[in-house]
This record gives C-alpha cells, structure tokens and sequence, in this order.
C-alpha cells in the first residue's frame, strides 16, 4: 500500500486537530475546600457546615471567570489567576440550606450547604457524597468534533488527489 503525501498531510492535520481538541476545549473548574473541608477528589450533594462563613476555594482555566450563586441571592463573579486558582468568601450567608452553584464556561458544580452560623466555634463540616454513577458528560463530547475534522481532512485529501491526477492526465 503506497501513501502519497496529501494523504499523509491530511492524517497529520487529522491527528493534530484531535491532539489539541482536548487542550483548547479542555476545562478544569473543581472545588477543592469549603472553608476547612477538603473537597479535592470527592463531589458532595449536601455539605452540612457550622462555624463562621466559608471561604469557597477552586481550581479553573488560568484567568476564567467564576461565578458564584449562593440561593438566588448572591451572585458573584471572580477571576481566577493566571495559576488557575480562585477564591470566594461570601459577605454575608444565611442560616439554613442554601443552594450553591460555581460555574465557568461550560461547566458548573452545585449542591446544597446547610449553614449553622457559630462564630466563636471551630468550624465543623459534615458532607454528605454523592453516590458513584457515571458522570452526566463525557470526555468524548470534546473529541469527537476533532475526528469529524479529521475524517472530513481525509475525504477531502482523498477527492483532492483524484482531481490533481486528472488535471495532470494520469487518471487511474
């Protein structure tokens, strides 16, 4: 089997396309603490928290943009640095359950804090872990453009090695 070099272009662009699918369209917002709970490696759907106002820390693109919704009544949106890294301590948070929502592009976190404000207690945290299912995305939803690119550059090299060849009158 002979590979002219249209072919073989159109495989490298193919291969390149797909190689950096997932670093462009790749996004990393996580939560990793909760005021003193270490969230790194673990999604919770309820996080039971008593003592003074958490501080909201994480991980993003490099300069995104994070927004924060604590019960549809604090929205705030902060830049994470050029590390990835963001921060967020809300003025003020309400006793009770409260839905929190962090999202930065495409993706976002949610779940539910139930805030027990004590000051002058050291802060304590009971979370509660989401059950292990499969996850609502995939990585696939990233790759597969790239090979619809790659697969639309092969077919294209294809059709345009046909018509090279009979323009020059070497027609198979």
């Amino acid at each position: 089997m002979r590979i002219n070099k249209i072919t073989l272009r159109g495989l490298f662009i193919g291969l390149g396309v797909f190689a950096l699918a997932g670093i462009v369209w790749a996004q990393d917002l996580t939560l990793t603490r909760i005021g003193v709970l270490s969230t790194v490696g673990v999604d919770y759907s309820i996080v039971n928290y008593s003592g003074s106002i958490p501080t909201f820390e994480g991980t993003a693109s490099p300069s995104a943009q994070v927004l924060i919704r604590i019960k549809t009544s604090t929205d705030a949106t902060v830049a994470a640095s050029p590390s990835g890294i963001w921060k967020f301590t809300p003025g003020v948070l309400d006793a009770g359950s409260s839905t929190v929502e962090i999202s930065s592009g495409l993706q976002s976190l949610s779940f539910a804090l139930v805030f027990n404000a004590t000051p002058s207690a050291t802060p304590t945290v009971t979370p509660t872990p989401i059950p292990d299912e499969l996850p609502a995305s995939g990585v696939w939803e990233y790759y597969l453009p790239a090979i619809g690119m790659g697969v639309v550059v092969l077919i294209s090299g294809k059709k345009l090695k046909e018509k090279m060849l009979a323009w020059e009158g070497k027609r198979k």
